[in-house]
């Protein structure tokens, strides 16, 4: 492999920080070969006492993408794994067929290999929570033991601050803590919270790069989790692709101290919910909204909000508790999915509502969004969508 740039150099420092670590990955040589530093910090918010990291691993997954859309390969000051050199060099491989026309293979490049880390006697799995669905069910099914022996013994969640919540909006995730911390203490589990800029402060494409930079922040608790569990987006039978979390993928943002496992991919969505709705109380915190303007609440009107309430309605769901107002025949008209993971998602839920016989008019006018969206003219402008939406509001 070769790369027409200069290298990314990569440097880790930690240090005692407010509220407990910060870890700081310094970068020199972005953009081009610049001489700048730029600094990505994790802080680990409720751990005080964190060993420095044995392998660097984490952080070089937290700037692949950048690397491979700027063909600048990463000189890594420090160890990393024989384990994790062989599962990013086909990680990029899988991106530079999917994408050759945005990524490029680049070298990682240590000044250290370690073919010896020995994992410390610790089985244990964390998982990324921020409590919305998948995560919610991955959380379920492995605290509760209900895979049996084929479950991870998953004890820690982790909430990120910095992603789906802005880092200027500290008192919103305040908010999302204190609403989730019930939620987890009643799964037996304990609440992380890691805060980081590198979202912001290096720029990748999100909806190609949000599993790796989740992957770097999970390998922040490598020191006591062998495992790290994603929850799944779409289901084995409706996988899209290019897309930032796969089970085509994921696995190979693993390393020798930890394994990153995607999870639930055998399941819908909707089919999650099937295992929600047993547990009112978890249902009532369920937090998946992104676009409104409180990120500790789930705003009801956003595209995800509105998918969510059919999502539960199919489950039979009728008052979820996590919406302040139900879901309106308009909410579903004037849905306009933006990417195929949406209308794939949409199309799941027509798919669940079929398989169990279920009618109303909120499931037509789906059918009606999602017919026309396959179709060549646009939503609002194709005449048998009007003519539904008008038959729609007189049956209301």
């Amino acid at each position: 492999m070769s790369s027409r740039k200069g290298p990314i150099h990569l440097e880790v420092s930690q240090a005692a920080h407010g509220e407990g670590t910060r870890r700081v990955v310094h970068l020199r040589g972005l953009s081009a070969g610049a001489d700048d530093t730029v600094d990505v910090f994790y802080d680990l918010i409720d751990d005080a006492i964190v060993p420095v990291p044995a392998l660097l691993d984490g952080f070089v997954l937290g700037i692949l993408f950048y690397a491979m859309q700027h063909g600048q390969p990463i000189h890594a000051h420090g160890r990393l794994s024989r384990q994790f050199l062989r599962n990013v060099f086909e990680y990029q491989s899988v991106w530079a067929v999917w994408r050759p026309d945005r990524y490029q293979q680049v070298d990682i490049v240590p000044d250290e290999i370690d073919d010896e880390y020995q994992v410390p006697a610790r089985g244990t799995a964390i998982a990324t929570f921020s409590g919305g669905v998948d995560g919610t069910f991955t959380a379920i099914r492995h605290s509760q033991g209900l895979l049996g022996e084929a479950g991870y013994p998953l004890g820690d969640v982790l909430l990120i601050h910095g992603f789906d919540v802005p880092l200027d909006r500290q008192q919103a995730f305040d908010d999302l803590s204190a609403r989730l911390k019930p939620v987890v203490a009643g799964l037996g589990l304990r609440l992380h919270r890691l805060r980081t800029n590198l979202k912001k402060a290096v720029r990748q494409g999100w909806e190609h790069s949000f599993g790796a930079q989740m992957a770097s922040a999970l390998h922040n608790f490598s020191h006591a989790h062998r495992y790290a569990l994603f929850g799944s987006g779409e289901p084995y039978h409706e996988i899209v692709y290019p897309w930032g979390s796969t089970p085509i993928a994921d696995h190979l943002l693993s390393g020798s101290a930890m394994q990153l496992v995607h999870d639930g991919a055998a399941y819908s969505r909707t089919e999650k919910c099937a295992l929600l709705v047993q547990y009112p109380q978890i249902l009532g915190a369920l937090q998946v909204c992104w676009e409104g303007t409180d990120r500790s609440h789930n705003c009801g009107r956003c595209e995800k909000c509105i998918r969510t309430k059919m999502n539960l309605l199919a489950v039979g769901a009728m008052d979820p508790g996590c919406f302040s107002q139900p879901l309106e025949i308009n909410d579903v008209l004037r849905l306009r999915p933006q990417n195929r993971v949406q209308v794939g998602e949409l199309k799941s839920i027509l798919s669940y509502a079929g398989k169990h016989g279920l009618q109303g008019a909120w499931i037509d006018a789906l059918a009606t969004v999602v017919a026309q969206f396959e179709g060549e003219a646009p939503v609002s402008r194709h005449p048998r969508f009007l003519q539904s939406l008008r038959d729609l509001l007189r049956r209301r």
